[in-house]
């Protein structure tokens, strides 16, 4: 089968990886224009796009994939099927129409829940046990069309949205594969979405990374892993902005006030609004990263001291 890869971002290379090495022809790889990246903005390539470089494929960087210029020269690839991995763009239904067996998007959760740009952090944010990795095909809609093939597995407790997401990604490669393998065979079935089950998954913000140390110790767990490595959930200490990246729940009560550093207890624990929580990796902006021990002992909280307290 001929086929065209859309894709941007780290989540998408297994599957650029594994289509290749499984014989597709891969026309062209579509990718997100290189962008400014870093402290000094220096213009940097897409993940795909470096990974295409290595691999000897074409590159395609459209700033706007459904401009008419773009369509008509996609078109001259004849390809039979698009396969879209973590692009970052909205694809219209001129463009869907291309290829004679349209569109498939690999997205990480059971669709139709947690439809949008940021499935992986929103659930682990919201606490849910278990994910997975749905294919379907594209339509007009966003996350919207029918489903091809699902899989699903549990959420660690521990886990973080990067671990989920390299483990999704090894995942999905291998559910694409076998999809189109149906779809060429004919043996694909559809199966529509149900709207009512629908949910949102809308993409990060600033407002999402704070710290509210009056939640319970498992909801700034979630917060703390939902957003590590990247961006990072943030508090404060000694009027300093701290980036926290790793946390363990401790299942013990105390009566301290929520982001009270506990002393009396070995590592950087700190008091929530239900619980205690384990700070396991923190970074003080400016510096780098440090273990919750390594940040004790060269800090030195005092007994009373909090987090989120910019006195």
């Amino acid at each position: 089968m001929r086929i065209t890869f859309f894709g941007s971002g780290e989540f998408a290379l297994p599957s650029l990886s594994l289509l290749q090495e499984k014989g597709y022809i891969i026309a062209a790889v579509v990718t997100a224009p290189a962008q400014p990246q870093g402290r000094g903005k220096k213009i940097t390539p897409t993940p795909v796009a470096v990974a295409a470089k290595k691999l000897g494929l074409e590159i395609l960087a459209p700033a706007n994939p459904n401009a008419q210029e773009f369509i008509n020269r996609l078109k001259q690839y004849s390809f039979d099927c698009g396969v879209v991995v973590d692009y970052g763009y909205i694809l219209k239904e001129q463009l869907l129409k291309i290829p004679r067996y349209g569109f498939i998007n690999l997205h990480p959760s059971l669709l139709p829940q947690f439809r949008g740009p940021a499935p992986i952090p929103r659930q682990i944010m919201a606490g849910c046990t278990q994910t997975g990795v749905t294919v379907f095909a594209l339509d007009s809609g966003v996350d919207t069309g029918d489903i091809l093939n699902q899989i699903t597995i549990a959420i660690e407790p521990d886990e973080t949205a990067g671990e989920l997401s390299a483990r999704l990604a090894g995942l999905g490669a291998e559910l694409l594969h076998a999809t189109l393998v149906q779809i060429e065979t004919g043996s694909v079935i559809r199966q529509p979405q149900n709207p009512a089950l629908a949910s949102k998954a809308p993409k990060l913000t600033k407002a999402d990374r704070p710290i509210s140390w009056e939640k319970p110790a498992l909801e700034v767990h979630n917060r703390i892993r939902a957003l590590s490595p990247e961006p990072g959930a943030t508090t404060s200490f000694r009027g300093r902005q701290i980036i926290i990246l790793g946390s363990r729940v401790i299942n013990r009560h105390n009566d301290a006030q929520p982001g009270t550093i506990i002393t009396d207890l070995p590592g950087l624990v700190v008091a929530t609004g239900q619980g205690l929580l384990e700070i396991l990796q923190i970074k003080p902006a400016g510096a780098r990263l440090l273990s919750g021990r390594d940040f004790r002992n060269g800090y030195r909280p005092q007994p009373g001291e909090r987090m989120g307290d910019n006195r």
